[in-house]
């Protein structure tokens, strides 16, 4: 009988630790998604709206196509990045 209670005992300490880790990992995984998600919507928001419209009323023409051809291909990068990360955190 006192082996039967250690190892009932012992099978719901594992079992309230893997439910401690699955709870951590759920934690991580949704911050992680969130992260990516407002950075990809944060940087959208600002090269389209904010930056580009400075950009465009205070610039020639022809140097605002120089620095849109710079700050674009970073753009995209981080963009993918971010996307990225918010579809990892949400597997």
């Amino acid at each position: 009988m006192g082996a039967d209670i250690v190892t009932n005992t012992s099978e719901q300490v594992e079992n309230v630790q893997e439910k401690a880790m699955e709870e951590a990992l759920n934690t991580v995984m949704g911050i992680v998604n969130l992260l990516g998600l407002a950075t990809a919507y944060g940087m959208s928001v600002w090269v389209t709206f904010i930056s580009s419209y400075i950009l465009a009323g205070q610039l020639p023409r022809q140097q605002f196509g120089v620095v849109q051809s710079k700050i674009y291909p970073v753009y995209f990068r981080a963009m993918a990045y971010s996307i990225g990360m918010a579809l990892l955190g949400h597997l």
